[in-house]
Parts: structure tokens; sequence; C-alpha cells
């Protein structure tokens, strides 16, 4: 399961832990590289109102032994040294995709890195605006979007070919503007439709059939036209869809709902609340296992959660939000760090087992603070890391080898294996 998405919303919230135990949290200011957004569900409603992930990305020299031992592998950036990207994807065979800075221009451009070569490619190396890449398939498809930044112009999803390049799709049926979310490797793009405000307000999710050439709307529960909107997050390769179901609740306050859409008759299964306010689910495994975040209460930080199954309980995790579960069970997502002077999260894996315990390995940073976008079947996950420069904090995009258990030179360091409920 290898995706990672685009989330646009306004401040962070950070929540201090205590060993196992999630405790409370309190809003922190965002690094230099952040541009502050009016409060809005998240375009794949990764965090929920009230909280940032990247808005746009950002990437220093390859290959920095993190503080805790495990090697995290910088990708570089478009614009030389020092200078801002973010690794949004990692495929099964090492592939990279994200977003980094152009040389002489304020803007970020989608990017694809073979490890076979190690040099990135600028996927939109024409186009004026900011650009994301958001996912790479097994065959080196990538889909990402035109005009990533939020504010600056209506977003267009692409897709890009190795052998016939880039294609701007449609816009969805409704929709002023769209977000490229995800890609299976049957050519499906997920795309989230939005409004013509610029700030991506969603309006609905689709999905695109490269063959028909059509899109086909996720149902919402309520009759056509009204209900809460289906914001969607990941694809996988049976067709089935995961993400939320988001609804008004006030002035800039939205009510999320975990949602999945079975494969092939996209039907839409909410999942339990486990007793919280508000649930998103962020992505589904191979066996069934739904990762996301939960309030327990609305405006409150999210707490990181699993689902078993579709039908079971969420089960909590030290940290904030999951993002990702690869078919082994392995989940990565980002747990608080209170107090840090660049970035409030760490990147984080998560290890349950059959008996309810977890084992929690940090995947290193430079103390700065890291964030993971995305995990592959062989437990490699993308994101970044935040380093100091000259200008002030900026983000090393990158990935992360798997922990190795029993030490050595890519060990992480588990920080705690407890029982959760």
């Amino acid at each position: 399961m290898t995706r990672s998405r685009l989330v646009a919303a306004s401040a962070l919230l950070v929540l201090a832990t205590t060993g196992c135990v999630p405790g409370v949290g309190s809003l922190v200011g965002t690094p230099a590289t952040r541009t502050a957004l009016p409060a809005a569900p998240g375009i794949g409603g990764v965090l929920p109102v009230g909280f940032t992930a990247s808005d746009g990305g950002f990437t220093a020299a390859g290959g920095t032994r993190t503080g805790t031992g495990v090697r995290f592998h910088g990708v570089g950036s478009l614009a030389g040294p020092g200078t801002q990207s973010e690794a949004t994807d990692i495929n099964d065979r090492g592939v990279i995709v994200g977003a980094s800075a152009v040389p002489g221009t304020g803007t970020t451009h989608a990017f694809l890195m073979d490890p076979d070569g190690g040099r990135l490619t600028d996927l939109t190396p024409s186009d004026g605006r900011s650009t994301r890449a958001e996912v790479v398939n097994r065959f080196g498809v990538v889909a990402g979007t035109l005009g990533s930044v939020p504010g600056a112009g209506l977003p267009e999803p692409f897709v890009w070919r190795p052998r016939t390049g880039l294609e701007v799709l449609p816009l969805p049926p409704g929709a002023a503007g769209a977000q490229a979310v995800d890609l299976n490797d049957a050519g499906t793009v997920l795309v989230v439709g939005t409004d013509s405000t610029g700030v991506g307000l969603p309006v609905g999710s689709f999905l695109w059939d490269p063959a028909a050439r059509t899109y086909t709307a996720l149902p919402s529960t309520g009759p056509a036209g009204t209900g809460p909107v289906p914001i969607a997050r990941t694809l996988d390769e049976r067709g089935g869809v995961a993400g939320g179901l988001v609804s008004p609740a006030g002035e800039q306050v939205w009510h999320h709902t975990a949602t999945v859409w079975e494969p092939g008759t996209l039907v839409p299964h909410t999942l339990s609340s486990g007793g919280g306010s508000d649930t998103f689910a962020t992505d589904r495994n191979e066996n069934g296992m739904v990762v996301g975040w939960r309030m327990n209460a609305p405006g409150t930080a999210p707490t990181a959660v699993y689902w078993p199954s579709a039908d079971a309980a969420p089960v909590g995790l030290p940290g904030q939000v999951a993002f990702e579960v690869n078919d082994r069970g392995r989940i990565v997502g980002i747990r608080p760090v209170p107090g840090s002077s660049a970035f409030p999260f760490t990147a984080v894996m998560w290890e349950p087992d059959r008996d309810g315990r977890v084992r929690t390995t940090e995947l290193g940073d430079e103390s700065l603070g890291s964030y993971v976008n995305a995990l592959n079947s062989s437990g490699r996950a993308a994101g970044y890391v935040v380093s100091t420069g000259e200008q002030g904090p900026y983000n090393v995009g990158g990935w992360w080898n798997p922990p190795r258990r029993g030490g050595g030179p890519a060990a992480g360091r588990t920080v705690a294996r407890c029982r959760l409920s």
C-alpha cells in the first residue's frame, strides 16, 4: 500500500503523550515553509479541520543518518542542496515521487526519482504553477495535481506515464477544480473535486476510468445531491476506497465519519467511532485492516487508530494520526513532539500483534521533527525530516529503511511496546 495525500487546513495541533496513553494537545505554529490556510476539511481528509500536514511539500542532500540510528536517505532537490523537497510516495521498486523547489522560482514541482539513476526528474517542467506528485504505481505511472497550492488558482489532476508523459485529466462533473489523490496498478485514478473558492473545499470524490474516460462518483449515505460529502483518501487494487463522509457542523466546523467504499459496488460502509465524536479512515490493506484517526470530542486532538476489520471497533495507537498500513500490518504515522522548536511531529511505525500489544518505533529525524507520508510492502517509508538551513528550518525529502530488530546501523529506536485498548 503505497499512497500519500495532500492535506489542506490551517494549523498544527500537538498531542502530548506519556508512555502509552495519549495526552492533551495544544496549538503551535507551523514552520516558515508553511502557508496558513482558512480552516477547511482537508483534501483526502487526513487531518481534521484545524490541522495541517504539508501544503505543497519541500529536500536536502541524501544519506543522512538520523538521531535514532535509522538511516534516512535524502532524495535531493531540483533546486540544489539546501532547498526544499518532500517525498510523498514510494513503490515496491523504490521509485520515489513528491514535490521539490524549482530553481529561480517560488514554486515547487512534481518529481520522480528512479533508484537506478538516483536523479530527480521534473514531471511538469513547462508549468509555471506549483505542482505535486501524489502517488506512483508499480509500473511507474504517476498521479498528482497542477496548481497544488490552495489559493493560487484552481487545481487540475494529472497523470504522467513513462512513455507518453503528462496528461491533464478533465474535471469531474460539478467540480471547478480537482486533485488526484491516488492511483492503482490498473490505472484507475482517485480524484477529489473542489469548489470555485480556490481554497480546496471538496464537493465529492470520483474514480477516473482511463479506458472509458469517464468518472464514477462515490455515493454518500443520503439521496443524490444531499447528505455528507464523500472525501476519499486511498484506492486499493480491487477498487475499494477508504476515507470519510464530511458534513458541516457550524461555521468552519466539519463532522467526519470514517467510511470505506466496497470494491465493485462502491457501497459506503461507515466504521465504528468507538465512542468518539469524529473519525476518518486513511488506508485499508488487503486483509481488511483500516487505519486513520479518531477525536474523542469535537475540536480536540485526534488519536491514531486502527480497525482490525471494517466491522470492528477502533483500537488506539500511541500517536496522533495513522496514515498507511501495508499488507504485513505495519502502520506508519506521526506522534507529537511537545516543545519542539521547529516542527511538532516525528514519524513513527506501529506494529500491532495478535495479543493487542503494539511496538512503536521512531523512524528517526535530526531532532527537529519529521513526517511520514507513505509505506511500501517491504516496510520502506517515504516523507521528510526537518533540517536547519541559513534561512531557517526546511524539509528534507527522502525515505527510511525499515527498522531492523536486534541492532545494527539501520535499527530504529523502539519507543514503547504497550497494550492498547
